[in-house]
């Protein structure tokens, strides 16, 4: 088994990419993400161990993100949060298997709380529809340093169709 999530380790090591694979693991073992609750497998006992072990592998992966900003922290901590109050409610939980499991999730809501607090939100930008501004003007308008336009780009890869036409709501990290 330990074999398989090293794999995943090798195979994804972007920890934000793994997060995301692991997440949708958890998703498919006993575990339904719309009502945030446990549902019957065929063995219970193999899919409470699978859970555990991946929410442990999950908790690697979230120490080895470098959260870009607090807004990014509290995302994967609301993500997070149903699927450790599910396992955690497991009735086939041991004592010494649940005390394991609080406090890898207490660790884990410290360390993105702790290092997701200290950085600056997430924020929308309003840019006028009928102006189409270039995107190196609109970074030195917000951050007062054009050379951050290639940040704005990558936050906004989906809705900025030419850098030098810019005329949606954009995401940008607030600095102020």
């Amino acid at each position: 088994m330990k074999n398989i999530f090293n794999n995943i380790v090798d195979l994804y090591p972007d920890p934000v990419q793994r997060l995301s694979i692991l997440i949708s693991m958890f998703g498919k073992v006993g575990y339904d993400p719309t009502n945030r609750i446990l549902v019957p497998t065929n063995n219970e006992t193999a899919a409470t161990s699978l859970r555990t072990m991946i929410l442990s592998y999950i908790a690697a992966a979230v120490s080895q993100i470098e959260f870009d900003s607090s807004s990014q922290a509290q995302n994967i901590l609301s993500t997070l949060k149903p699927l450790f109050d599910a396992q955690k409610n497991d009735d086939t939980l041991d004592a010494t298997a649940f005390n394991r499991l609080q406090r890898l999730y207490r660790k884990t809501i410290a360390d993105i709380s702790t290092r997701g607090s200290v950085l600056p939100q997430v924020v929308e930008f309003y840019v006028d529809p009928t102006d189409k501004i270039p995107l190196p003007v609109l970074a030195q308008y917000i951050y007062q340093d054009g050379a951050m336009a290639d940040d704005i780009l990558l936050r906004n890869n989906s809705k900025i169709i030419h850098p030098l036409f810019v005329n949606t709501t954009l995401e940008v990290i607030n600095n102020g």
